[in-house]
């Protein structure tokens, strides 16, 4: 099986540390590796199953036929294509229902409730998941991971991420071509695969001076470098030295190349990662093993049985058209016509006709069979669930309208979607951002935030539609309590005190996953509430104003009046405005 550079690219370029080398065990990794190997066997006899009888397309085994013909047709013990079609509508749906091309589906945000409503730190945080999202977006991301959910069928699909030129790379390995293994919380921390290489192809990989004599033999006698084949071997497992110091030596993990045949003391490649390079997805998974199990271990003996009730209805089929048929003998010395229309001429005593008559009902009674079990095959798939989750996408259903059509559905897929998120997509999403990170990809951060972002932790929300169709339960529960105390308050307007109208917007906001950019923080609604009540306050003291001067001018014009008219010798009002003669 041959290889591209980049699915065969180590995960880091430094060269090999010769102290390392000569500390490093080759029999306790070889035999590390083969006991990953041995413990894979009891599980490759149940994926070769699935794939003869269900999935015929995908995973690469060490079957003498896949070496000799890669091309051989696979799809001979095929007679029905439904887990086919199924798993293929299984595999969009979770594509567009959990990692969407089209659209965004996580975000970052600050577990620290402070820094989240702190707006410079939060628009930093959103440009870097824009980074992040459009080197998804430019890599070769989508196309792997569409593979990984093609394979899930099996249980579980590893997926290798490795830096380049170009950012960041993925590579999907198939179902037959590896080994992993769990540590004790249960997640993957252990890969292994072996795969071969030309001499040519590990010169071009891990340069001349890293190869080993055999490799080199062949390439100083130039005798068939291009078709000699040799076995490579690659492990990534925790790093037991672990140590808070610079060298890849010391890292979380050990990314270990090297060539069977070799000598102990000869290693392609020992490097090292920071975390874990090869995530993997796995549907259902049973305590701590390290293997899980997906739809095809579900529907195994529905697809077996529904391949023998195919025969059968072809076989029955077959004998209404071409019924098994006797005859005298004399008939079958002059030969029988069976050519529609055509004659055959007796003695009057011959008879041809079906040696037994096959009932057309036959064939209805085995076609209700074999839909039954189609049906069965498509609902172990979740075709049906993930059919109206991509009318979700398009916008043709609402999240409310999927949850009340498929709630059942929906918690039954909870747990996976779960596992998925925490076991694969997270450390996808780390990984790529530690990679970026380290790159100096990311803008600087301005010094003055980068006390205001110490210690603060980003956490991965996620926002597909299948994340959000599983949410939207909470967002109906807000819904239904706003309304009500809208309905209550029109007979108790007392009630709307007990909604506090801010919090029911953040909840709703961090539920639908919304971009903190458009969203005001608390001090800045704050300051608007409190400028626009003081505008209001000042407004009605210049109303009142108005209204006090208002009703003052007809008095004040009734005693310029009063006044002017005692002046005019009015003795009366002289007197009662006390203007007497002697006040005059």
């Amino acid at each position: 099986m041959k290889e591209t550079i980049l699915a065969r690219a180590p995960s880091s370029v430094l060269p090999s540390d010769a102290t390392t080398k000569q500390t490093l065990d080759r029999k306790k990794v070889q035999k590390r590796i083969s006991q990953m190997f041995e413990y894979r066997e009891n599980f490759v006899k149940r994926w070769k199953e699935i794939r003869d009888h269900q999935l015929p397309y995908l995973g690469e085994f060490d079957d003498t036929q896949d070496l000799i013909n890669p091309a051989r047709r696979r799809d001979l013990n095929i007679y029905n294509d439904v887990a086919w079609e199924a798993n293929q509508i299984f595999a969009a749906g979770v594509m567009s229902g959990l990692t969407p091309p089209s659209r965004q589906w996580f975000r970052f945000s600050f577990s620290n409730k402070q820094l989240s409503e702190h707006s410079e730190a939060a628009t930093i945080l959103d440009e870097r998941m824009e980074i992040t999202i459009d080197v998804l977006a430019k890599s070769n991301f989508y196309n792997a991971i569409h593979n990984v959910y093609m394979e899930l069928a099996f249980g579980q699909c590893p997926l290798g991420i490795f830096p380049s030129e170009k950012g960041v790379t993925f590579i999907q390995f198939p179902i037959g071509t590896y080994a992993i293994d769990v540590g004790a919380d249960g997640r993957v921390n252990t890969f292994a695969r072996k795969y071969q290489m030309t001499a040519i192809q590990l010169r071009e990989q891990f340069g001349e001076a890293n190869l080993p004599k055999n490799v080199l033999d062949v390439i100083k006698n130039d005798s068939a470098v291009y078709s000699t084949m040799f076995n490579v071997y690659w492990l990534v497992e925790p790093n037991p030295n672990v140590a808070e110091k610079e060298g890849r030596q010391y890292m979380p993990f050990r990314s270990i190349y090297w060539v069977d045949g070799s000598q102990d003391d000869e290693w392609l490649y020992i490097g090292g990662c920071k975390e874990f390079p090869v995530p993997v997805a796995r549907y259902q998974v049973n305590g701590l093993q390290p293997y899980g199990k997906g739809a095809g271990w579900y529907v195994e003996g529905d697809s077996k049985v529904l391949g023998l009730y195919e025969k059968d209805s072809a076989a029955l089929a077959e004998l209404i058209i071409k019924p098994p048929m006797q005859s005298s003998e004399d008939v079958l010395q002059k030969g029988v016509n069976l050519i529609p229309g055509g004659l055959t001429i007796t003695n009057g005593q011959g008879v041809v006709s079906p040696l037994f008559q096959v009932r057309a009902e036959a064939i209805t009674v085995i076609q209700n069979k074999i839909e039954k079990i189609e049906r069965s095959i498509k609902r172990s798939y979740n075709s049906d669930l993930f059919l109206m989750l991509d009318q979700l996408d398009k916008g043709q259903m609402t999240a409310e309208e999927v949850i009340k059509r498929t709630q059942e559905k929906l918690q039954q897929l909870g747990p996976v979607v779960e596992r998925l998120q925490y076991e694969f997509l997270s450390p996808i999403i780390e990984r790529v951002y530690n990679i970026l990170d380290r790159a100096q990809i990311f803008p600087p951060i301005p010094p003055d935030l980068e006390k205001v972002l110490e210690g603060g932790e980003v956490k991965i929300e996620y926002i597909s539609p299948l994340a959000q169709a599983q949410k939207m339960s909470g967002l109906v529960n807000i819904e239904q309590a706003v309304a009500f105390i809208a309905q209550l308050a029109q007979m108790y307007p007392e009630v709307k005190a007990k909604l506090d109208p801010l919090k029911t917007v953040d909840s709703y906001f961090e539920k639908l996953g919304a971009p903190a950019t458009i969203k005001k923080t608390n001090e800045e609604v704050e300051m608007m509430i409190k400028q626009q009540q003081e505008a209001e306050q000042k407004q009605a003291q210049i109303q009142q104003a108005a209204l006090i001067a208002q009703s003052a001018a007809p008095a004040a014009q009734a005693a310029r009046n009063l006044t002017e008219a005692a002046r005019d010798g009015n003795p009366a009002l002289q007197e009662w405005l006390g203007m007497g003669v002697g006040n005059v």
